[in-house]
């Protein structure tokens, strides 16, 4: 065994030397630089990079102006809206984390969509607090969507500011007022709040969703708010003007949602940011199979948002160069780079199956070992991650992770374009009668 392997390793080298010789070094870059295109090197590792040299410089301490300060000494009402459905195991923690909030002028407005479970009867205790309101929908015809329960809250709500969480996610005590402090700056609309994933430790999965939340979350939004280019406040945690939020009329009805009403803040010319400090734990899913559907879902939405409704961002002139670059190189990355990768490979191993293997094989490895770097990377700059170090097993099947993630975009994708299955089910059918189509 050990024989073969050594020979089959000389024979590999022999190859290598040969081709080399034949083709050179341009023939042999040009070989793999698409497989570090589609593997989205240049995208993770540039922003973690400059994270580190950020830490490194000092250049990352929250430094509150006192505009900030004078913003959370007026302490003006922000109201809390957490639309859910069916979360009766976690509702209960979700409430009581907020109430634990170290800002003191909240309402909270739990909206329950049409649950079937215990739901409102776990929230129902702690309305007894005055900033605690829940309310129900109750209709004959079933839950109405996130986005309409979002639009009930909206509507209800009476504070200045008004947050958006997620019903199955728990909240650190500084999380109202670290996404406050950034509207202390009048041309600022919205603050996207920071996401860490909270059951990591169930399997190699949630540990490989971790470290993909630190990189995409944590150090890319903060590499993007540094140039002015945050795309999206997330559904889990995002904070809004209300007054500006219901002169855009809200959420829509459509997948994506977070997304959408995150671009129309953007072209009514509000700044989008980010508050690495505004923290929420939530639960990933623990099997490769409802991940799956949860990303199908998510890259669908972003494809719809991103560059069916609202393509006319791509324009500098729109909302600055640096967001248009952004959504540039996520246009590159998420469509373009995901429908060439299945033709280049394909191209790849009709040319020549044992090089095909070679490419992947050696970038595949050059990832993993990236992987690794990437979590000593997390552990430097991202302290809100518990226990980065355990990451690190995970990460060496990363680049497998991602290969499994970039065939569910590739098939999004490809469904999105052709209008296969539009109106998903994630919204119910009486969402659809009157959403637009893009």
């Amino acid at each position: 065994m050990i024989d073969a392997l050594l020979a089959a390793f000389a024979n590999a080298r022999d190859g290598i030397a040969i081709a080399w010789a034949t083709h050179g070094g341009l023939w042999w870059l040009a070989l793999f630089a698409p497989a570090v295109v589609f593997l989205e090197l240049p995208r993770y590792y540039l922003p973690l990079l400059w994270a580190v040299v950020v830490r490194g410089l000092g250049r990352d301490r929250n430094r509150n102006s006192a505009d900030r300060e004078r913003l959370l000494r007026r302490r003006p009402l922000v109201s809390v809206v957490v639309a859910g459905r069916n979360e009766e195991e976690i509702i209960g923690a979700s409430v009581k984390s907020l109430l634990a909030q170290d800002y003191p002028n909240l309402e909270i407005l739990v909206i329950d969509d049409h649950s079937d479970d215990r739901t409102s009867a776990e929230v129902r205790p702690y309305t007894k607090d005055p900033r605690v309101r829940l309310v129900r929908n109750n209709a004959e015809r079933g839950r109405s969507g996130r986005p309409s329960a979002s639009n009930l809250g909206l509507r209800l709500a009476r504070g200045e500011f008004l947050v958006s969480l997620d019903a199955d996610t728990t909240f650190d005590a500084h999380l109202v007022s670290s996404l406050l402090a950034p509207f202390a700056d009048p041309e600022v609309g919205v603050v996207a709040g920071n996401v860490v994933i909270r059951n990591w430790r169930d399997n190699t999965l949630t540990r490989l969703q971790a470290l993909e939340y630190a990189v995409a979350i944590d150090v890319n939004k903060r590499w993007s708010d540094a140039r002015g280019a945050v795309l999206q406040a997330s559904g889990a945690v995002g904070a809004f003007r209300r007054a500006a939020l219901r002169d855009i009329g809200g959420w829509e009805q459509q997948l994506g949602e977070d997304t959408d009403v995150s671009l129309r803040m953007v072209k009514a010319g509000w700044r989008l940011v980010f508050a690495p400090n505004a923290i929420a734990r939530t639960d990933c899913p623990r099997s490769l199979r409802v991940v799956m559907k949860q990303r199908f879902r998510w890259d669908r939405g972003g494809l719809r948002a991103f560059f069916k409704k609202h393509w006319r961002l791509l324009d500098p002139r729109v909302a600055g160069f640096w967001f248009a670059f952004e959504l540039g190189a996520e246009f590159l990355f998420a469509v373009v780079a995901t429908l060439v990768y299945p033709v280049w490979l394909g191209w790849l191993l009709c040319h020549d199956a044992g090089l095909a293997v070679f490419v992947l094989g050696v970038s595949f490895a050059a990832y993993s070992l990236l992987s690794l770097l990437s979590v000593a990377a997390v552990a430097l700059c991202c302290p809100r991650v518990e226990q980065p170090w355990a990451l690190a097993g995970a990460s060496l099947l990363n680049p497998f992770y991602k290969e499994v993630l970039r065939w569910v975009r590739c098939y999004a994708t490809v469904c999105e374009l052709l209008r296969v299955r539009y109106e998903d089910t994630f919204l119910p059918s009486s969402a659809w009668v009157h959403a637009r189509r893009y």
